[in-house]
């Protein structure tokens, strides 16, 4: 990991959010509800069986006639300890809405690859994490989105199948991410908690160590072999298990659980508050000629107050990253906020000072 902090990212999961407010109803039929929070030491397995490439493997969402109560916007996915790399098919992320199915990592102008997923209809070039963010300008971004799935397509439609193996996927992670203005003032402090390791001394006045945990929870991988290891969170991993010295090497990574305790000083109003905290696109000043599919103005908010109000206050976790345009999976994890940690202060007009502690989840 880099040892400067530059501007930080907080990739949100909104499916994760409208799950725990009870606002959507979910199928658990390809997977469901097991597949957001975040849980992803222990992913959820599907092994086809002369099975189309249109048939989903894993989704999340609901495929009924149950209408969903609200819009959302979607600028980036994320799928976390997966091992698709190792079919020789692509994977498809596609959305449904009212409008039909969208296809969500299919052509140039709405994939912009973060980690292992290089270019559109590709397959990803390691097992492990894949994460791009979509373009703004495609058709659906701001959609009432029903189901999320991933299915394997052909980059001609021609019906391809899926490779006869356990495919796995922890966590199908979908939502808006929320870019600091800038980079945090330099009395930022960066540290790493040990708090898994306890120490006790004994009669005799020897000290001995008792390790709970040494780090965030290693997630299972399930090579096409048939093979099961364990390996450290969002680490990539090649396919050709005869390259041994290139494979991840199990509890041999980085060691304790990461925070930052950042500050941002002189935020301006629009990047702190959200404009209009309802839950309807109507404005009181009757200006407003809002469409049955405009966005909530919540889950579409630009401002940090998003972040805040869709984590729950940090209760559901989120994808941090301290550098939004690195590529190197150490600088991302799997976090929430400090309880009690979000402090905001107004320094000036329509300006705002912010501090709040951010904890790697084990």
């Amino acid at each position: 990991m880099g040892k400067q902090v530059k501007t930080p990212r907080f990739y949100v999961d909104i499916p994760t959010f409208l799950h725990a407010t009870g606002q959507l109803g979910w199928d658990n039929g390809n997977g469901g509800a097991e597949l957001l929070y975040m849980n992803c030491a222990n992913p959820i397995t599907f092994t086809p069986t002369n099975t189309t490439a249109d048939t989903a493997m894993f989704g999340i969402g609901h495929d009924g006639n149950n209408p969903p109560k609200t819009s959302f916007a979607v600028n980036f996915c994320a799928l976390l300890n997966h091992n698709l790399a190792s079919d020789t098919h692509i994977p498809r992320l596609v959305g449904l809405t009212d409008d039909g199915d969208k296809g969500l990592n299919e052509n140039d102008t709405f994939l912009d690859n973060v980690i292992n997923m290089p270019n559109p209809l590709t397959i990803p070039q390691y097992n492990g994490t894949s994460i791009w963010t979509c373009g703004s300008d495609s058709d659906g971004i701001d959609a009432y989105w029903k189901r999320f799935i991933i299915q394997y397509k052909d980059t001609d439609d021609n019906g391809a199948t899926h490779d006869n193996y356990t495919h796995q996927l922890g966590s199908l992670v979908v939502g808006k991410y929320f870019d600091c203005p800038n980079s945090p003032d330099l009395n930022l402090t960066m540290s790493r908690r040990f708090d898994g390791i306890k120490r006790q001394r004994t009669v005799g006045g020897k000290t001995l160590a008792n390790i709970y945990y040494d780090g965030p929870t290693e997630w299972t991988m399930n090579n096409a072999d048939g093979t099961t290891y364990k390996y450290p969170p969002f680490e990539l991993d090649t396919t050709d298990s005869s390259q041994f010295d290139q494979r991840v090497k199990s509890g041999i990574g980085r060691k304790g659980l990461r925070s930052w305790k950042l500050t941002f000083s002189y935020i301006t109003e629009s990047d702190m508050l959200i404009d209009n905290e309802v839950s309807n696109t109507l404005i009181s000043d009757g200006e407003s000629n809002p469409e049955n599919n405009d966005p909530n103005p919540m889950l579409s908010d630009n401002s940090f107050n998003f972040v805040w109000n869709c984590t729950l206050g940090g209760t559901l976790p989120f994808i941090f990253t301290d550098d939004k345009d690195s590529n190197e999976p150490d600088r991302y994890a799997i976090c929430n906020f400090r309880e009690n940690s979000l402090s905001v202060q107004q320094v000036a007009f329509n300006t705002y000072k912010v501090s709040m502690t951010i904890d790697e989840i084990a």
